[in-house]
């Protein structure tokens, strides 16, 4: 006991520096940024060594732990940095307010979320993860939204776009789980996108799925409203290239949307929402008036909740 106590500290500072190298790993493999989702539980773990090694009297671990939580707070830092462009005046013109929400109903109908989708106000909700198998739910929204779009491919492609207003076009077949309809918002065109992105592991899959996106923005990214699970965090690698690729702004600054309700096997308790997987985008000629979370329902993710106003 005495002998593992004595090379705690070294274990704990080899093993901060080994993941914080493969963090930084991330910006070649695809592989290795899936560590970065999970960036600020490394960076609290390396400050937890870190303070171990130095009440052990270890301090040059501890160094190492340090070392190894500044890699870290490195990846996360250019969220926290870069601008956001200031809320646009409300106007009671061209102004709608758009409702995403990934709504865990394929494994788990109820009816709080839908209580939710239909009393939230929206002009347009964008949903994933909601099957129409003649559930009478799905009646209730479609009486609240009259448009529906949803992407083609079955059951495993449940993207959907619920809207006020009639669409002037739709695109269901992408080459991912998305749906696109064009509106006109009172002379203002939007194209509005919703997405369901997959998981970052095996990266594969995901990473073809970005691509795919980026090509689904089109040639006027000006005109686009994008929301959805992207499954991917803002201290990615991944993100950060897509964000930059797509020619959009992205809105939601770390805004933790998962988990809300237990998770894992072992029905972990969603104490607090640590994963930002949801995300918000907008071209230049929809500027954003507002953006927040929305309140917790039975669904594993919380909603996110955006109103803009057309240029």
């Amino acid at each position: 006991m005495t002998h593992a106590l004595k090379h705690f500290p070294a274990l704990c500072a080899r093993g901060a520096i080994l993941v914080a190298l493969g963090a930084w790993g991330g910006a070649f493999s695809a592989l290795l940024d899936g560590i970065n989702h999970f960036a600020p539980i490394w960076l609290l773990l390396s400050l937890c060594a870190g303070l171990a090694c130095i009440l052990s009297g270890a301090r040059g671990w501890a160094a190492y732990c340090l070392i190894a939580a500044l890699a870290h707070a490195a990846i996360m830092a250019p969220e926290f940095m870069r601008p956001v462009s200031s809320p646009a005046p409300v106007s009671s013109e061209r102004t709608i307010r758009v409702v995403w929400l990934n709504t865990w109903m394929g494994s788990r109908p109820t009816e709080e979320v839908l209580r939710y989708l239909e009393t939230s106000g929206a002009d347009f909700v964008l949903v994933s993860e909601l099957h129409d198998e003649g559930q009478e739910g799905f009646q209730r929204l479609r009486a609240v939204y009259p448009t529906m779009i949803r992407c083609e491919g079955g059951h495993e492609c449940n993207t959907m776009i619920f809207a006020k207003r009639p669409a002037l076009s739709q695109q269901t077949r992408v080459g991912l789980r998305a749906s696109i309809g064009e509106f006109d918002v009172d002379g203002a065109r939007l194209r509005l996108i919703a997405a369901h992105l997959a998981r970052p592991n095996p990266p594969a899959g995901q990473q073809r799925e970005f691509r795919a996106l980026t090509e689904a923005i089109g040639d006027a990214p000006q005109d686009v409203i994008l929301a959805g699970d992207f499954n991917s965090t803002p201290w990615s690698f991944t993100l950060r290239r897509f964000d930059a690729a797509s020619g959009l702004q992205r809105h939601t600054r770390a805004m933790a949307t998962w988990p809300a309700q237990p998770w894992t096997r072992l029905q972990l308790p969603a104490i607090a929402a640590f994963l930002p997987i949801d995300h918000v985008y907008s071209g230049s000629h929809w500027r954003l008036v507002s953006v927040q979370r929305g309140p917790r329902t039975s669904s594993d993710h919380y909603p996110i909740e955006a109103t803009f106003t057309a240029d």
